[in-house]
């Protein structure tokens, strides 16, 4: 038997500059109800991402470096 690993999900959401911001905001709460009433293991704000306007895509490569543990990320916020 294969042990269970503890994982946690990340959702991207890509394409975002294809809709109009009233839809995106609507598809966004409607995704996060979903992630806060029918999963237990999923970070609650999804990433958005857009390979068009590269908006997003820095944000997405230091959260998969920091999860694969590539690097290390310190608290900068005033104590």
């Amino acid at each position: 038997m294969l042990p269970v690993m503890n994982c946690v999900l990340q959702m991207v959401l890509t394409k975002i500059d294809r809709g109009g911001t009233g839809t995106l905001l609507t598809n966004l709460m409607d995704i996060q109800d979903v992630v806060r009433t029918q999963t237990s293991s999923c970070f609650p704000q999804p990433l958005l991402v857009s390979s068009l306007h590269f908006w997003g895509i820095y944000l997405l490569r230091c959260f998969i470096a920091h999860v694969t543990g590539s690097i290390r990320l310190t608290d900068t916020s005033p104590s």
